[in-house]
Protein backbone atom coordinates (compact mmCIF):
# COMPACT_ATOMS: atom_id res chain seq x y z
CA UNK A 1 0.00 0.00 0.00
CA UNK A 2 2.74 2.34 1.11
CA UNK A 3 4.22 1.78 -2.70
CA UNK A 4 1.20 2.44 -4.38
CA UNK A 5 0.94 5.78 -2.21
CA UNK A 6 4.50 6.99 -3.32
CA UNK A 7 3.87 6.15 -7.01
CA UNK A 8 0.92 8.43 -7.08
CA UNK A 9 2.91 11.05 -5.36
CA UNK A 10 5.60 11.02 -7.91
CA UNK A 11 3.23 11.21 -10.96
CA UNK A 12 1.66 13.89 -8.98
CA UNK A 13 5.02 15.76 -8.14
CA UNK A 14 5.67 14.97 -11.79
CA UNK A 15 2.48 16.65 -13.98
CA UNK A 16 2.84 19.71 -11.35
CA UNK A 17 5.19 21.20 -13.60
CA UNK A 18 3.09 20.63 -16.60
CA UNK A 19 -0.22 22.03 -14.81
CA UNK A 20 1.37 25.15 -13.77
CA UNK A 21 1.38 25.65 -17.40
CA UNK A 22 -2.10 24.66 -18.41
CA UNK A 23 -4.41 26.97 -19.86
CA UNK A 24 -7.23 27.45 -22.82
CA UNK A 25 -6.88 29.84 -25.63
CA UNK A 26 -9.50 30.40 -28.80
CA UNK A 27 -8.79 32.59 -31.64
CA UNK A 28 -9.60 33.59 -34.94
CA UNK A 29 -7.18 32.95 -37.84
CA UNK A 30 -7.31 34.26 -41.82
CA UNK A 31 -4.99 34.60 -44.76
CA UNK A 32 -3.71 33.62 -47.94
CA UNK A 33 -3.03 30.05 -49.64
CA UNK A 34 -1.55 28.62 -53.03
CA UNK A 35 -2.56 25.22 -54.05
CA UNK A 36 -0.49 22.98 -56.35
CA UNK A 37 -2.88 20.28 -57.85
CA UNK A 38 -1.31 16.91 -59.35
CA UNK A 39 -2.58 14.38 -61.81
CA UNK A 40 -1.41 11.93 -64.52
CA UNK A 41 -2.84 14.41 -67.85
CA UNK A 42 -2.21 10.64 -69.92
CA UNK A 43 -2.89 11.66 -73.46
CA UNK A 44 -3.26 15.17 -72.57
CA UNK A 45 -0.03 16.26 -73.57
CA UNK A 46 -0.43 19.76 -74.62
CA UNK A 47 -2.51 20.63 -71.33
CA UNK A 48 -0.99 22.07 -68.30
CA UNK A 49 -1.75 22.47 -64.43
CA UNK A 50 -0.71 25.43 -62.29
CA UNK A 51 -1.29 26.77 -59.50
CA UNK A 52 -3.62 29.05 -58.61
CA UNK A 53 -3.92 31.61 -55.22
CA UNK A 54 -7.01 30.92 -52.80
CA UNK A 55 -7.84 32.23 -49.19
CA UNK A 56 -8.49 30.57 -46.04
CA UNK A 57 -10.55 31.50 -42.88
CA UNK A 58 -11.22 29.70 -39.50
CA UNK A 59 -11.70 29.37 -35.72
CA UNK A 60 -8.84 27.74 -33.56
CA UNK A 61 -8.90 26.32 -29.98
CA UNK A 62 -5.56 25.53 -27.61
CA UNK A 63 -4.72 23.92 -24.63
CA UNK A 64 -1.35 24.71 -23.43
CA UNK A 65 0.34 21.69 -21.52
CA UNK A 66 3.67 23.57 -20.92
CA UNK A 67 5.37 26.35 -21.73
CA UNK A 68 6.87 24.63 -24.80
CA UNK A 69 3.96 21.98 -25.51
CA UNK A 70 0.47 22.24 -26.56
CA UNK A 71 -2.58 20.43 -28.48
CA UNK A 72 -4.34 22.62 -30.93
CA UNK A 73 -7.15 21.83 -33.13
CA UNK A 74 -8.34 24.43 -35.68
CA UNK A 75 -11.46 24.35 -37.97
CA UNK A 76 -11.02 26.11 -41.42
CA UNK A 77 -12.73 27.22 -44.55
CA UNK A 78 -9.39 27.20 -47.38
CA UNK A 79 -9.66 27.15 -51.06
CA UNK A 80 -7.87 24.22 -52.98
CA UNK A 81 -7.75 26.03 -56.72
CA UNK A 82 -6.20 25.93 -59.95
CA UNK A 83 -5.91 25.93 -63.47
CA UNK A 84 -6.11 23.59 -66.48
CA UNK A 85 -4.98 25.02 -69.74
CA UNK A 86 -3.68 24.47 -73.48
CA UNK A 87 -0.73 25.73 -75.02
CA UNK A 88 -1.22 25.56 -78.23
CA UNK A 89 -5.11 26.47 -78.22
CA UNK A 90 -5.10 29.27 -75.71
CA UNK A 91 -8.96 29.80 -75.60
CA UNK A 92 -9.32 26.68 -73.91
CA UNK A 93 -8.62 27.90 -70.04
CA UNK A 94 -10.41 26.23 -66.80
CA UNK A 95 -10.11 27.87 -63.46
CA UNK A 96 -10.98 25.32 -60.83
CA UNK A 97 -12.31 27.44 -57.37
CA UNK A 98 -12.77 24.48 -54.82
CA UNK A 99 -14.15 25.46 -50.84
CA UNK A 100 -12.94 22.47 -48.93
CA UNK A 101 -14.01 22.24 -44.90
CA UNK A 102 -10.87 21.48 -42.81
CA UNK A 103 -10.31 19.97 -39.00
CA UNK A 104 -6.23 19.86 -38.34
CA UNK A 105 -5.47 18.39 -34.92
CA UNK A 106 -1.29 19.27 -33.96
CA UNK A 107 0.77 19.29 -31.32
CA UNK A 108 2.27 23.01 -31.21
CA UNK A 109 5.67 22.99 -29.49
CA UNK A 110 7.03 26.30 -29.46
CA UNK A 111 10.49 28.59 -27.68
CA UNK A 112 11.96 31.70 -27.13
CA UNK A 113 10.62 34.45 -24.83
CA UNK A 114 7.88 36.01 -22.46
CA UNK A 115 7.03 38.17 -25.39
CA UNK A 116 8.04 36.82 -28.76
CA UNK A 117 7.75 33.03 -29.50
CA UNK A 118 8.57 30.64 -32.72
CA UNK A 119 6.44 27.53 -32.54
CA UNK A 120 6.11 24.31 -35.22
CA UNK A 121 2.43 23.01 -35.46
CA UNK A 122 2.46 18.89 -36.75
CA UNK A 123 -0.10 16.92 -36.87
CA UNK A 124 -2.69 15.58 -39.45
CA UNK A 125 -6.13 17.25 -40.84
CA UNK A 126 -9.45 15.95 -42.14
CA UNK A 127 -11.30 17.36 -44.63
CA UNK A 128 -14.73 17.75 -46.90
CA UNK A 129 -15.06 18.75 -50.58
CA UNK A 130 -17.62 21.90 -49.96
CA UNK A 131 -18.61 22.80 -53.38
CA UNK A 132 -16.62 23.79 -56.67
CA UNK A 133 -17.31 26.18 -59.19
CA UNK A 134 -15.50 26.24 -62.97
CA UNK A 135 -14.72 29.27 -64.58
CA UNK A 136 -12.55 30.17 -67.11
CA UNK A 137 -13.29 30.09 -71.36
CA UNK A 138 -13.50 26.89 -73.81
CA UNK A 139 -13.54 26.79 -77.81
CA UNK A 140 -16.89 25.75 -79.58
CA UNK A 141 -15.68 23.36 -82.14
CA UNK A 142 -18.61 23.55 -84.34
CA UNK A 143 -19.35 27.10 -83.99
CA UNK A 144 -16.02 28.36 -84.50
CA UNK A 145 -16.31 30.87 -81.39
CA UNK A 146 -15.03 31.52 -78.19
CA UNK A 147 -16.98 30.71 -75.09
CA UNK A 148 -17.12 32.23 -71.38
CA UNK A 149 -17.36 29.60 -68.50
CA UNK A 150 -19.01 30.27 -65.53
CA UNK A 151 -20.63 27.34 -63.55
CA UNK A 152 -21.27 25.20 -60.40
CA UNK A 153 -19.42 21.82 -60.42
CA UNK A 154 -22.00 19.02 -59.71
CA UNK A 155 -20.50 16.51 -57.76
CA UNK A 156 -20.48 12.62 -59.22
CA UNK A 157 -20.04 10.17 -56.51
CA UNK A 158 -19.13 7.94 -58.96
CA UNK A 159 -16.06 9.67 -59.76
CA UNK A 160 -15.53 12.35 -57.21
CA UNK A 161 -14.22 11.96 -53.54
CA UNK A 162 -15.01 14.87 -51.30
CA UNK A 163 -13.43 13.06 -48.22
CA UNK A 164 -9.57 14.62 -47.63
CA UNK A 165 -7.05 13.34 -45.23
CA UNK A 166 -3.49 13.84 -44.68
CA UNK A 167 -0.04 15.05 -42.65
CA UNK A 168 -0.11 19.12 -41.82
CA UNK A 169 2.73 21.06 -40.79
CA UNK A 170 3.24 24.57 -39.89
CA UNK A 171 6.07 27.15 -38.53
CA UNK A 172 5.59 30.77 -37.22
CA UNK A 173 6.10 33.26 -34.71
CA UNK A 174 4.03 34.57 -31.93
CA UNK A 175 3.69 37.67 -29.97
CA UNK A 176 2.18 38.48 -26.83
CA UNK A 177 0.14 41.79 -26.74
CA UNK A 178 -0.79 41.30 -23.15
CA UNK A 179 -1.81 38.48 -20.11
CA UNK A 180 -4.83 37.68 -21.90
CA UNK A 181 -3.86 38.52 -26.32
CA UNK A 182 -1.23 37.00 -28.47
CA UNK A 183 -0.99 37.65 -32.36
CA UNK A 184 0.34 35.07 -34.63
CA UNK A 185 1.50 34.64 -37.97
CA UNK A 186 2.09 30.94 -39.43
CA UNK A 187 2.85 29.55 -42.67
CA UNK A 188 1.35 26.38 -42.79
CA UNK A 189 1.25 23.32 -45.38
CA UNK A 190 -1.46 20.62 -46.15
CA UNK A 191 -0.18 17.63 -48.13
CA UNK A 192 -3.28 15.25 -49.01
CA UNK A 193 -2.83 11.73 -49.56
CA UNK A 194 -6.34 11.34 -50.94
CA UNK A 195 -6.77 11.43 -54.27
CA UNK A 196 -9.85 13.57 -55.45
CA UNK A 197 -10.96 11.18 -58.25
CA UNK A 198 -12.58 7.81 -57.76
CA UNK A 199 -10.53 4.66 -58.85
CA UNK A 200 -13.55 3.51 -60.72
CA UNK A 201 -12.02 2.58 -64.15
CA UNK A 202 -9.49 0.36 -65.90
CA UNK A 203 -6.92 3.57 -66.56
CA UNK A 204 -5.72 5.18 -62.82
CA UNK A 205 -6.55 8.58 -62.46
CA UNK A 206 -5.04 9.81 -59.31
CA UNK A 207 -5.30 13.19 -58.34
CA UNK A 208 -4.03 15.77 -55.06
CA UNK A 209 -3.70 18.60 -53.54
CA UNK A 210 -1.08 20.30 -51.93
CA UNK A 211 -1.86 23.81 -50.05
CA UNK A 212 0.52 26.31 -48.73
CA UNK A 213 -1.21 28.98 -46.33
CA UNK A 214 0.30 32.20 -45.16
CA UNK A 215 -1.98 33.18 -42.32
CA UNK A 216 -2.51 35.45 -39.45
CA UNK A 217 -3.98 34.95 -36.24
CA UNK A 218 -5.37 36.64 -32.90
CA UNK A 219 -5.67 34.38 -29.45
CA UNK A 220 -7.64 35.21 -26.21
CA UNK A 221 -5.82 33.37 -23.31
CA UNK A 222 -7.72 32.28 -20.31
Amino acid sequence: MKMKNRALLLFLALLMPFAAHAQWRVGVTGGADYNLYSMDKQYMTDFRIDGMWGATAGISGQYDIADWLAVRADLNWTQKNYRKHRVVLSQIDYRYRNDYLQLPVMASFSAGGTRLRGFCNLGVYAGYWLAGRLGGSDFNNFGDYVMDINESIVFNPESDQRLDFGPVGGLGLEYRLGPHWAAQAELRCYYSTVSTSRQYMRVRDYRYNTTMAAQLGVFYIF
